[in-house]
């Protein structure tokens, strides 16, 4: 079978080639539907698919080399620590926010789009949830230089993590391994300052600003001076405000965190459009709802033949991530002081 382009066929010299290496390349190939059935299965029990298992098992017994995320120094380093590479381990999962029959995000009484928020989070957590369970199959420690990926097509959130399960040499192994995105060689240099990496913490929230007439009077053509759109920057410090403080949350579901490091921040700004229904009640300051329409910011909106009122809007998202790390020693820290954290973890 020829390369796929688009509008274009195939030339003669690409045919020959994507024949010639049918021969070498492994192709994909369906499982039976007894066994995407089982998958599924376990899935929804919280369990991983039989061939993730089973890929771990076939690693840590010898039958098949071992990957690591990790690159030349980082395994050098990580030598010198006595922390030893055991399996490359992932984890993923794809998960819908609850929309209304026509696809439009619900939101809450303060204008948040809390089941995008919550998608977000269960992502990451099912996705972590089953890279653990791959580290707990091989008896690993912790994973190391966890790559997450976050991307959103419309309303389905995706989380992706691949990483390293190490092991420290004469440690006993805990009951859940420690996660963190950090390369071998921040896990070596944080070690040797008494820090451990413990978990990766995530921050997200998404507020819609309906705006009215102080807004839009800021973005008017006809203003012709320069002017700061405060309720805008008001409300964009609360969206902030407001994820790191569930990125302090989501770090207090796993082991003690005394602080982030590594911390990235990523924020959107867009103009989207509100369907606000007669009857509705909202938190949002300069809100008044009457029996014909409603008034948001000095702006008076009507319900339309439907008891709708369609509102301009921004949307405002928040987004961070970093790598949670606790103080276990006073200095360098020693296979005593790893073996005394992991076990009070127990």
């Amino acid at each position: 079978m020829a390369w796929f382009r688009k509008g274009d066929s195939a030339k003669p010299e690409d045919i020959k080639l994507s024949q010639s290496l049918q021969r070498t390349f492994r192709q994909y190939s369906a499982e039976t539907e007894a066994q995407m059935q089982r998958d599924r299965d376990a899935l929804e029990r919280g369990g991983i698919p039989e061939a993730a298992e089973a890929r771990i098992k076939r690693t840590t017994a010898h039958e098949l080399p071992w990957m690591s995320t990790l690159d030349i120094p980082d395994l050098y380093l990580a030598d010198e620590i006595r922390m030893i590479p055991l399996v490359q381990v992932t984890g993923s999962c794809f998960y819908h926010a609850a929309t209304d029959m026509n696809g439009r995000l619900y939101l809450d009484s303060n204008y948040d789009a809390a089941n995008m928020v919550r998608a977000y989070y269960r992502a990451k957590a099912d996705a972590v949830d089953r890279m653990l369970q791959e580290a707990a199959l091989a008896e690993a420690h912790a994973v190391v230089d966890a790559e997450f990926r976050f991307s959103r097509d419309g309303n389905t959130i995706e989380c992706s993590v691949i990483g390293t399960a190490v092991r420290f040499e004469g440690v006993r192994p805990p009951k859940t391994a420690l996660v963190s995105p950090l390369s071998g060689e921040e896990f070596y240099k944080l070690l040797s300052k008494g820090w451990i990496p413990v978990n990766y913490c995530l921050g997200y929230h998404w507020h819609c600003m309906p705006v009215g007439y102080s807004t839009r009077a800021v973005l008017s053509t006809w203003n012709f001076q320069n002017q700061e759109l405060t309720s805008v920057t008001q409300r964009f410090s609360d969206t902030r405000r407001y994820a790191l403080q569930q990125m302090v949350d989501d770090a207090r579901g796993g082991p003690r965190v005394d602080g982030f490091v590594g911390v990235t921040v990523r924020t959107q700004i867009e103009e989207t459009e509100l369907r606000l229904y007669s009857g509705y009640r909202g938190t949002f300051s300069g809100f008044g709802m009457m029996g014909n329409g409603i008034t948001i910011d000095g702006t008076f909106y009507p319900f339309g033949s439907e008891g709708v009122a369609e509102v301009p809007a921004y949307n405002l998202e928040f987004f961070a991530t970093g790598a949670g790390v606790a103080k276990i020693g006073p200095g360098r820290v020693t296979k005593h002081d790893v073996a005394t954290y992991l076990s009070a973890l127990n």
